[in-house]
């Protein structure tokens, strides 16, 4: 599962960010995988952008993985209209993670009181993501209101995803806890019977 958002320009300066749900290597949980890549180029014909031919150059890549207290915050920034900050260090890598406030200025089609038509400039309540590493390696879009809801509905499913399978693995955990407890009782019982009929028997 899922979410990616790809947005070129023409400065070819856009970037691409995905949010992937995969497997912790260490405890095999689910986990929250930022990938974000680097345009590579602009076709101005078509009015398209590509990125793909970056994919194998690690200075325009950068993945970063987010534990549930971050997919928390990052929630609240968005539930609450506020930014969140934080940090992350890697081997020789550090990079400063910014979840921030856009007030993004926007044209508007209204109609007057006269009846016609009108652009009038509005402003849009938007967010931007942005990762940098090192200091000099930015990878940055903005979120419109739309795709920061979308964002937000896939922690809290990933969230639901990650504490469903701790809740099945602890079941799982006190189940063959209380097994070996019931096992170890009825050893112990049997060994009590075996120790009342020595006493018992005649020798």
């Amino acid at each position: 599962m899922s979410v990616s958002l790809y947005k070129p320009n023409s400065k070819n300066t856009g970037c691409g960010f995905s949010f992937q749900t995969g497997v912790d290597n260490k405890n095999k949980e689910p986990a929250l995988y930022v990938k974000a890549i680097k345009q590579h180029s602009w076709d101005q014909s078509k009015k398209q952008g590509y990125f793909s031919k970056n994919a194998g150059d690690p200075e325009k890549n950068i993945v970063v993985k987010f534990n549930e207290f971050e997919c928390g915050e990052i929630i609240n920034s968005i539930n609450n209209r506020k930014e969140y900050n934080t940090f992350h260090s890697f081997a020789n890598d550090k990079t400063v993670i910014k979840f921030n406030l856009w007030d993004k200025k926007t044209k508007k089609s209204e109609k007057s009181a006269s009846g016609e038509w009108k652009e009038v400039w509005v402003t849009i309540p938007a967010f931007s993501i942005s990762f940098t590493r090192n200091g000099n390696q930015v990878f940055g879009i903005g979120l419109e209101p739309g795709e920061a809801e979308v964002i937000k509905q896939y922690l809290q499913q990933f969230l639901s995803i990650l504490f469903s399978e701790r809740i099945e693995k602890q079941q799982k955990q006190m189940q063959n806890k209380n097994q070996t407890k019931e096992s170890k009782e009825s050893k112990e019982e049997k060994i009590e019977e075996l120790d009342e009929f020595s006493e018992e028997a005649p020798f």
